[in-house]
């Protein structure tokens, strides 16, 4: 019915009498001889849900630069419930360390590290910030065991956590490391 045709598009939809390459808006469609539909975009939290799997993941095998990329993309989107964001954090803040001692990592490394961990108040988080400050500083230089009250203190935290940062903060002459070490159930260095 009057009106120019595009002849090169294939699909053609008809709407009473009128016919459209391309419908926007309607009320009611009848005669669909094909529908697309692009996939809804993620929301703001299932995108900072997936770069937290492919930080942990990253993380899981010592990739530290591509565990640092992802997990500083989830926290930065701010979508995540407060116990999943502190959850982040924490595991940014190893990836920060590189799989490095502390002693070993430059002064804004540290200083991130700090900065990731200090609003945390799980027992885990306040663990690794001890095992910074202590190498950082080589404070278990004054005694080679760690004390009690400390080995105390690490049995209050998941041992998947001990285990955690054990792995990925290698500092076996620390005294907050041996505690996270002996609750993770490895054996303590003997002095």
């Amino acid at each position: 019915m009057g009106g120019n045709r595009d002849r090169k598009n294939s699909t053609t939809h008809y709407i009473g009498r009128q016919e459209a390459g391309t419908i926007n808006n309607a009320d009611t469609v009848n005669h669909i001889r094909e529908l697309h539909l692009a996939p809804p975009e993620p929301t703001p939290r299932e995108r900072a849900e997936e770069r937290l799997r492919l930080g942990e993941a990253s993380l899981r095998h010592g990739f530290h630069h591509s565990a640092v990329t992802h997990l500083t993309e989830s926290v930065g989107l701010g979508a995540l419930d407060p116990s999943t964001a502190a959850y982040a954090r924490f595991l940014l803040a190893l990836a920060t360390l590189g799989g490095k001692r502390p002693s070993l990592c430059t002064g804004a490394v540290i200083t991130c590290v700090r900065d990731l961990l200090g609003p945390l108040h799980e027992p885990h988080a306040q663990f690794l910030a001890a095992l910074v400050e202590e190498d950082r500083i080589h404070a278990w230089r004054g005694t080679p065991v760690a004390p009690e009250d400390l080995r105390t203190k690490a049995r209050q935290i998941d041992r998947s956590y001990a285990d955690l940062i054990r792995r990925h903060v290698p500092a076996p002459q620390s005294r907050v490391w041996q505690a996270l070490d002996e609750r993770a159930g490895g054996i303590t260095p003997c002095p």
